[in-house]
């Protein structure tokens, strides 16, 4: 079981391809959900963030600043299950590839450019702005919720797909430190690795494991570093 689940990793790693979730409900995906969810905070507490640590010593860099000032509640449940939820209903909820999940992530995206460009500060135009992409959202969901069909282009780019998206998400917690620099770039690759590791479990096991494991991910660390101060 666990020679197997890191060389198909390793195989989706070098390459990734789509394919049909399995589920946590499949035999064996349990066991196979607990081996990725142990490599993937194997390698980043003994490989990632230790090199991570060096860099930020070598330059001197201020740590993160996102969280400073909030409550156990609202750290507990921002960092730990609402953020989870949410990067991964938005970064990875599409990666089964359907016409309907693709139309729906379209929509999502065009409601949340809107709501930044005329939004943001106006709460009847926010809110009516949410309410329009809630209500678009919904009508093309029932619409489309027969259409399974992976269109050609996005196996055939599924790849790009992948490692670009991963790199935004890695790049968007830039914004957690108090300066954007060059330099600090290579603080974000433990957000990098784990949403490649997020990826695979996605795509194999389906969007529940992948949420699961960014929930266990992001607990584990926030009291490892909650614990060194």
């Amino acid at each position: 079981m666990i020679r197997a689940t890191l060389a198909e990793l390793f195989a989706f790693l070098r390459r990734p391809v789509p394919m049909a979730a399995s589920g946590l409900n499949a035999d064996g995906a349990i066991g196979r959900w607990l081996v990725l969810a142990a490599f993937q905070l194997g390698v980043l507490g003994l490989v990632v963030m230790p090199l991570v640590a060096l860099w930020q010593k070598a330059f001197a860099l201020s740590p993160p600043d996102a969280f400073e000032g909030l409550g156990p509640l609202a750290l507990w449940g921002g960092a730990v299950l609402l953020a989870p939820v949410l990067e991964e209903l938005f970064f990875r909820g599409w990666m089964s590839g359907t016409r309907r999940v693709l139309a729906l992530m379209g929509v999502v995206v065009a409601g949340l450019l809107l709501f930044i460009a005329f939004g943001r500060g106006k709460p009847l135009v926010g809110g009516g702005i949410l309410l329009a992409t809630v209500a678009v959202a919904a009508g093309l969901w029932w619409r489309m919720r027969r259409d399974k069909a992976v269109p050609d282009w996005f196996s055939r780019h599924f790849a790009l797909l992948i490692y670009g998206t991963t790199a935004i998400f890695a790049a968007m917690h830039l914004f957690n430190y108090p300066t954007i620099t060059l330099v600090a770039v290579p603080m974000v690759l433990p957000q990098f690795w784990s949403g490649l590791m997020f990826a695979h479990i996605r795509v194999r096991l389906g969007l529940l494991a992948s949420i699961l494991n960014h929930i266990a991910s992001n607990a584990i660390v926030l009291a490892v570093a909650l614990s060194w101060g």
